[in-house]
């Protein structure tokens, strides 16, 4: 949310090609999805999240960053209507994003990581 703050109030280096703030109120790539099931998900997501800490599935530096990057998209949604994202690569079409969904990226990629990791171990 800070981020946010810096990015869409104070206009930080909105003079770069790497800002360009949007809302988008779909899903990924801006696709329509209802608000309601954006909504049930989202929660249903951090529900899921922390019932899979708890029985030991996953661990807290995963269970925060998922957490993390789906209440921060939360919050936007119930507050704005839409996610505020504002981080523009600028190749190969790539969608605007967030440090939400940074956070919600690195969560599943370790989370993978540590799953692959386990089942080699295993074998």
């Amino acid at each position: 949310m800070l981020s946010k703050y810096f990015f869409y109030n104070m206009k930080y280096l909105e003079h770069t090609s790497l800002i360009r703030p949007v809302l988008n109120t779909g899903i990924s790539r801006s696709l329509p999805v209802p608000f309601i099931l954006i909504l049930a998900i989202s929660i249903i997501g951090i529900w899921a999240f922390i019932r899979l800490f708890a029985i030991k599935k996953i661990n807290r530096f995963i269970t925060a960053f998922l957490i993390a990057g789906t209440a921060g998209n939360l919050i936007d949604r119930l507050i704005y209507g839409g996610v505020r994202d504002f981080i523009n690569v600028g190749i190969f079409n790539f969608p605007i994003f967030n440090f939400a969904d940074i956070m919600l990226s690195i969560g599943v990629a370790v989370r993978i990581i540590v799953q692959l990791t386990n089942n080699s171990e295993k074998k």
